[in-house]
């Protein structure tokens, strides 16, 4: 895919121009403000015109009086002028077009069932030139949920501009996901990724373009069943969607309800989260076996300055159960404690106790130390090696002693830094130690790991985060020297 850079510098200036007789000045005329930027390309399933094209600022998925919006002419053509706010924001939340019953498709005529289409938050990218299609919407339905509800403490899953752009961490995630799932499009759709961002109406790549069809299907149904559910969760987050898996074809639901406080214990049930999948036929029209679900409630609490959260999932496979534990220490320094059990449902599943210790000595920029740990679980005594009476947070949250928690956790105090050249004793209690340190160095992030490798020792990797967004990457085995990429 090429991404071109497009910034035209803002260039304010009034011509003033003087009446005849007298001394009096004619009034003053401002030209409008030129836009920084301008992106055009076209809408195509085949070409789409008569559908509204607009940045999703607020990340709603609904057009809002604040946002630059324009609409698709002949051959499906758009053009969207960016202020310089604007601008800033559009490698972080992505375009959004809004296909109305009564649009004309050049393909089938007129469209009948409503549907949106959209291309993807690209990080680090400036765009001019973009045509967005069924292709790019799948990268977007790809991530969307899990992406969204990767916070499931979030009064809605709705992500704004200024809510991804400012926090570094969602940033790299979402960079992360989105290559991550351009891997997985070529591996199951079968196609090139150069495919993905192409015009295929006129390459006449008409192997894409069947595909588009059929992928258009599945978003037109699955916008059809999202607002039929909607009527019954009015306030919800409710999403629908038809992708292709690793073995075929899938259905996928979700629906995220927040939930408001609990004042007679202090606690707020902030969140429940329902997701399921179905096997789906290959032309999408038989909806078959449930593959596997998900559903998630939670709690959380102010202790002064301190936040707890709680929560518990049923998965397919395994319950779990999460306790995070938020210390306010400064104005921007968090000590956090994380705890999850995992319980198996499934005869090759194992239980788990995944324990993080991380002190940030800045929040808002993810700065600072982590210790990631596994516990071994022993199978004869059915216990864990550590930690082994602290569960059934959610359920015991009115009893559970949390100095005494973040006490015991506080005992796993490892460091990137330490020189721990034996890692025989850690590995008789520990399936998995990763030791983390972010810090910034000459204005960049660079996260700093090691993982431990058995009694052997450590291996190492260093990521070197770029101002656009990019980043490198080197890494080093236990029985190594020398750095090399990953």
């Amino acid at each position: 895919m090429e991404v071109k850079n497009s910034l035209i510098a803002i260039s304010l200036f009034a011509l003033t121009a003087c009446g005849g007789g007298g001394d009096s000045e004619a009034p003053v005329k401002t030209q409008p403000t030129p836009p920084a930027a301008t992106i055009s390309g076209k809408v195509i399933d085949g070409y789409v015109t008569g559908a509204t094209v607009f940045l999703d600022l607020n990340g709603n998925t609904v057009l809002d009086n604040n946002e630059p919006s324009a609409t698709t002419g002949d051959n499906g053509e758009y053009s969207l002028d960016l202020d310089s706010a604007q601008y800033d924001c559009q490698s972080y939340v992505p375009l959004v077009v809004d296909v109305p019953v009564g649009a004309t498709d050049s393909d089938t005529g007129e469209v009948t069932e409503a549907y949106q289409l959209v291309f993807p938050p690209m990080i680090g990218n400036a765009l001019n030139s973009t045509d967005i299609t069924p292709l790019t919407t799948v990268i977007w339905e790809s991530i969307k949920s899990e992406f969204l509800l990767k916070d499931e403490d979030l009064d809605n899953p709705n992500l704004a501009c200024d809510v991804i752009r400012d926090n570094h961490e969602k940033v790299d995630e979402l960079a992360r996901q989105i290559q991550q799932t351009l891997k997985n499009i070529v591996t199951y759709y079968n196609i090139s990724e150069s495919a993905i961002f192409a015009d295929y109406v006129a390459n006449g790549d008409s192997a894409t373009h069947e595909l588009a069809l059929l992928i258009v299907k599945g978003l037109k149904k699955g916008f059809a069943e999202a607002s039929e559910l909607k009527q019954n969760h009015p306030n919800s987050f409710v999403d629908v969607k038809y992708l292709k898996a690793s073995d075929g074809w899938v259905r996928k639901e979700y629906i995220y309800t927040a939930s408001g406080n609990d004042n007679s214990t202090g606690w707020s049930s902030h969140a429940t989260v329902e997701s399921t999948t179905f096997s789906v036929s290959d032309d999408l029209e038989t909806i078959g076996q449930q593959i596997d679900f998900y559903n998630r409630q939670g709690s959380a609490k102010n202790i002064g300055d301190d936040k707890i959260v709680l929560a518990t999932s049923e998965e397919t496979c395994n319950t779990r159960e999460y306790l995070n534990y938020y210390e306010k220490l400064g104005t921007n320094e968090v000590h956090e404690r994380e705890m999850t059990n995992i319980t198996s449902t499934c005869a090759n599943e194992d239980n788990g106790k995944y324990i993080f210790n991380m002190h940030w000595s800045d929040w808002d920029k993810h700065l600072g130390t982590i210790g990631q740990y596994i516990v071994r679980f022993d199978a004869e005594t059915e216990q864990f090696m550590m930690f082994d009476d602290i569960k059934d947070f959610h359920q015991n949250k009115n009893q559970l002693d949390f100095a005494a928690i973040n006490a015991e956790i506080d005992g796993l105090s490892y460091h990137y830094d330490d020189d721990i050249s034996d890692t025989t004793a850690l590995y008789e209690t520990f399936s998995f130690v990763i030791l983390t340190k972010m810090v910034e160095e000459n204005g960049l992030r660079v996260k700093y790991k090691k993982v431990m490798a058995g009694v052997n020792g450590w291996n190492y990797e260093t990521t070197r985060f770029n101002a656009d967004g990019t980043y490198n990457k080197e890494c080093k085995a236990w029985d190594e020297k020398a750095w090399t990429s990953c």
